[in-house]
């Protein structure tokens, strides 16, 4: 019987190892490089010569030359959609960057849903029906939602451009998004699955009992995979313990609370939270500022009338983010040359990038 349970759902419980797999290749910081589109990194690394200017002028120029890009939010919601497809583009082709090493958690990750699959049905049975439990179940699931996530996500966001703190602001924006991408991912795979919720049926959480006679959407959790990208982003975020504890434990309840109130069954639960908080991950990476929870603040001082400058740096050591910290330092790289560009003496017709300084 177990086998015979296993084998029927081995089609799209593959697919989904794949997916998840994929999201944790995808979250590393080497393969952000890589999920830009050309048209961006060329931008990057090749910017429009540029006539000689006085150096006095250089700076003046240099924040008219490079206005600030367009970031999602309420005013560039063309933006939010490119970043959302960008996204789903680098979430659902990265299965080809799947490498050996993702084993180690992989094959763990398999052995729980495998397990979780077949004691489904007998553990919602042991739960049984009791009603006072079922309600107090489905008050707190509300709080996951998908409309309940992307409030809390809004009501992060609007807070900080209140109070002008943009990392809050930041932490609403990137926890919408990774809602977003979280939930396109679930109905996807439930799409692909058609699994039965243990209140229909027969209570055993078939794949396509029915055929395509009758949808359904058990695998995975939607409440799971929303919640576990939103505490994802603030963990990240704000990577604090109090933080990180009280974000977790939430997700954790609204997951438990899905079973306890017999909407999904346990494996449902499990591989929404593992895909929810790969997703998070996956958007902190590739959409957080460069300079936000790296462990460290640089602040620029420049004396105009000895045209010299340097900054006062800020190390926080135990919130160090070397993932962020590389990215900044290959910003300040790229802003080096463009400045010496700037700066070149006037006899030179134009200012032009050094050969082999492109990467």
């Amino acid at each position: 019987m177990l086998f015979a349970r296993i084998r029927k759902a081995a089609p799209f419980f593959l697919q989904s190892l794949l997916i998840c797999a994929a999201l944790a290749c995808a979250s590393n910081p080497a393969f952000s490089q890589t999920t830009e589109p050309l048209g961006e990194q060329n931008q990057r690394v090749e910017p429009p010569k540029r006539a000689a200017v006085p150096r006095d002028q250089a700076g003046h120029d240099q924040e008219q030359s490079f206005p600030p890009a367009a970031v999602c939010g309420p005013a560039h919601l063309v933006r939010c959609l490119k970043d959302i497809a960008q996204d789903q583009a680098g979430i659902w082709t990265s299965p080809l960057r799947i490498r050996s090493r993702d084993a180690f958690w992989l094959v763990p990750f398999a052995g729980a849903t495998a397990v979780a699959i077949h004691y489904d049905a007998r553990a919602q049975q042991e739960l049984g029906i009791d009603r006072i439990r079922i309600d107090a179940s489905n008050n707190i699931s509300l709080f996951g939602s998908n409309y309940a996530t992307l409030a809390e996500s809004g009501a992060l966001y609007f807070v900080g451009r209140l109070r002008h703190n943009d990392h809050l602001a930041e932490t609403g924006r990137l926890g919408a998004e990774a809602v977003i991408d979280a939930n396109l991912v679930a109905e996807a795979l439930k799409l692909a699955t058609n699994r039965e919720r243990p209140d229909e049926g027969s209570g055993t959480g078939g794949f396509w009992p029915h055929g395509t006679r009758k949808l359904s959407d058990s695998f995975p959790s939607g409440h799971a995979i929303s919640s576990w990208a939103l505490a994802r982003v603030i963990a990240s975020e704000y990577p604090n313990k109090p933080t990180q504890i009280s974000v977790y434990a939430f997700a954790t309840a609204i997951s438990v609370s899905r079973v306890t109130s017999m909407k999904h069954f346990p494996s449902d639960a499990l591989v929404g939270s593992v895909f929810g908080y790969l997703i998070g991950g996956y958007v902190v990476r590739h959409r957080a500022a460069q300079d936000v929870d790296s462990g460290f603040s640089l602040t620029p001082v420049a004396d105009v009338s000895t045209h010299t400058f340097g900054a006062s740096i800020e190390l926080r050591p135990g919130q160090l983010n070397f993932a962020k910290i590389g990215r900044f330092v290959n910003v300040v790289h790229r802003t080096q040359f463009h400045a010496a560009s700037l700066g070149a003496p006037p006899s030179s017709p134009e200012a032009t990038w050094p050969q082999g300084t492109r990467d």
